[in-house]
């Protein structure tokens, strides 16, 4: 029976996210490597239960570090719903085993290799990889050049299923995540030692959010209105109410914040697919006509639209779905802040306001 998921509600950003954006790290810092899905247990998702959206969610943080394309996940996922279920199986036909039903005795690997799941989908994109022009196959015709199965076709029924399940994963939804995983989310990248994010170590990203989201009920139980004024009066918590101050005052710079230019100037110039939750979408004009937003997390696996936070004259502090780039045609590009662009003088500020900083509760 083919199992029909709901569309995702909302993006939930939290330390210990393993998959949103780029929670893909590649390059990242062995203390934030990821650690096996068997380690956690998420929450069950529709008719899936926990077991199998945690497989789910292991074959695509798999396939972001090795650099496989979105279409990808999708096709393994698919490829472990008819193999297996999305379970870790301990048998089947012949010697078959696990998510994929990969043989030993074909090669795939050793029992205890095909058993654990990140090893087996790691498994599946590198005999992926090896199929010419893929991407531009049928899902089906994909799976089973890499499978090569008596039932060819059969893939085909689970692409739903397995598109809605990678976008619940990308896009954050808290019950995609097992709970106690570790992989980091470096929301605050200016605290690395390189623009990729490597050497860098790991902040609790929910903090960032959680300041975020406190302007969005902040002024008189509504949204924080927008102000671009440096007068001390029209400040608010000490920094100023445009989008610049609003994104400066989440990651935790000192007020009244940087402007959007100097926001710019300080940052890296990203991929669309390099980004994840932390990361800032700037265009850096001037006179008032530059703009930038803190990326919180894909929609779906299509990357056409995600979840951010900003401060805008159309009604202040906003938690909305953004087509990419940006509303119409307004440009603006990725970037991700990095401790490299920041003097001496900044990076002690920042560490000082940091030190400072109440702890939020």
């Amino acid at each position: 029976m083919v199992k029909l998921l709901s569309g995702v509600a909302a993006v939930v950003c939290l330390i210990g996210l393993s998959l949103v954006g780029a929670t893909i790290m590649n390059g990242a810092a062995a203390s934030c490597a990821p650690r096996s899905a068997l380690s956690g247990s998420a929450t069950p998702v529709d008719t899936y239960d926990a077991d199998q959206v945690s497989n789910a969610a292991t074959i695509v943080m798999v396939g972001r570090q090795l650099g496989v394309p979105a279409r990808g996940w999708i096709v393994a996922a698919a490829t472990a719903l008819q193999e297996s279920g999305l379970r870790r199986l301990d048998h089947g036909d012949r010697d078959s085993l696990g998510l994929f039903q990969q043989r030993p005795s074909q090669g795939w690997g050793t029992r205890a290799q095909l058993l654990d799941p990140a090893t087996a989908a790691q498994k599946f994109y590198q005999r992926l990889g090896t199929v010419p022009g893929w991407q531009s196959m049928s899902l089906t015709e994909a799976a089973q050049r890499v499978q090569r199965s008596a039932y060819p076709d059969a893939y085909a029924k689970w692409e739903h299923d397995a598109t809605q399940l990678v976008s619940i994963v990308v896009s954050g939804d808290p019950r995609a995540i097992p709970v106690d995983r570790e992989q980091c989310v470096r929301i605050c990248p200016w605290i690395a030692t390189s623009p990729d994010g490597s050497g860098g170590s790991c902040v609790e990203a929910s903090a960032v959010f959680h300041r975020a989201q406190l302007w969005l009920t902040a002024w008189r139980g509504g949204p924080v209105p927008y102000l671009s004024s440096n007068v001390p009066g029209d400040l608010f918590g000490g920094y100023r109410r445009d989008c610049s101050g609003y994104v400066s005052m989440a990651l935790g710079l000192q007020g009244p914040g940087m402007t959007t230019v100097e926001l710019a100037q300080r940052s890296t110039m990203i991929g669309k697919s390099q980004l994840r939750p932390g990361d800032l979408m700037i265009n850096p004009d001037t006179d008032l006509r530059g703009h930038v937003v803190l990326f919180a997390g894909w929609v779906d696996a299509s990357m056409a639209s995600y979840y951010g936070y900003e401060q805008s004259g159309d009604g202040g502090t906003h938690f909305r779905k953004i087509p990419y780039p940006y509303f119409g045609s307004y440009p603006m590009s990725p970037h991700r802040l990095g401790i490299i662009a920041l003097d001496a003088t900044q990076r002690s500020t920042y560490e000082t306001v940091q030190a400072t900083r109440p702890a939020i509760v």
